[in-house]
């Protein structure tokens, strides 16, 4: 079966093409557009509702990521994801994570440590309850304030293309028994760095959390059973 669009509304439109970008990227990444699959920026743009503009703009930004690729006589097709994508995103990550996290621990402020502390404990109650979707959601708050306390843009644009991917890999990875309460130990490890202003240490923490997520996501991803 075909996947169809539901048409959508924008209150600003100068966000229509990231909005439509993030709704093709989602589809892709939850295989609901499968590896093969074309797609036809026409019947998307009238399956939305808006111009075909946004979505061809889109569609480039998804080729740029090698989500899509066009295929001569045929069309912008589906590529998806094999394993060996998956391992090398999740080694940017790792890198990225660890040097974001060393920077931060020279600069994070009291009010950020105390927003971590609370959000640690958070996620894990959360979990416990059986609220994975509000247990994830915290876990992205957790890494945005580390991201921003380290005040580099242009490291935090880098994170912040590969958050749909990480949010994603973190869902499956927080589905491996007692990976969640793993999760509260590395973070305390991380916040504790921070809190010392111990740059190698934060670096150290993060790398590690990373890792141990990285392992879990490739045990329990559905290639690896």
């Amino acid at each position: 079966m075909v996947y169809q669009f539901s048409p959508i509304k924008f209150d600003d439109m100068g966000h229509i093409r990231d909005s439509v970008f993030s709704i093709l990227r989602n589809a892709i990444l939850d295989k609901k557009l499968e590896p093969g699959q074309r797609l036809v920026e026409r019947n998307i743009a009238e399956q939305l509702g808006i111009s075909r503009t946004p979505v061809r703009e889109a569609i480039h930004k998804l080729e740029l990521e090698r989500l899509v690729t066009h295929i001569p006589r045929k069309g912008v097709v589906v590529t998806g994801f094999t394993k060996a994508d998956i391992v090398e995103i999740l080694a940017i990550r790792t890198s990225l994570e660890a040097l974001i996290c060393s920077i931060a621990a020279t600069k994070i402020r009291p009010r950020e440590l105390e927003r971590l502390e609370s959000l640690a404990k958070q996620i894990l109650d959360e979990h416990v309850k059986g609220n994975l979707k509000k247990s994830n959601q915290l876990n992205d708050k957790f890494h945005e304030i580390v991201y921003r306390a380290a005040e580099s843009p242009r490291l935090y644009d880098f994170l912040n293309t590969l958050r749909e991917y990480v949010t994603k890999f973190t869902q499956v990875a927080y589905s491996k028994p007692g990976r969640p309460e793993e999760v509260w130990v590395e973070h305390n490890e991380i916040i504790e760095a921070l809190r010392n202003h111990d740059s190698s240490g934060a670096d150290a923490a993060a790398k590690r959390h990373t890792e141990n997520s990285s392992k879990a996501f490739l045990e329990m991803a559905f290639w690896e059973k």
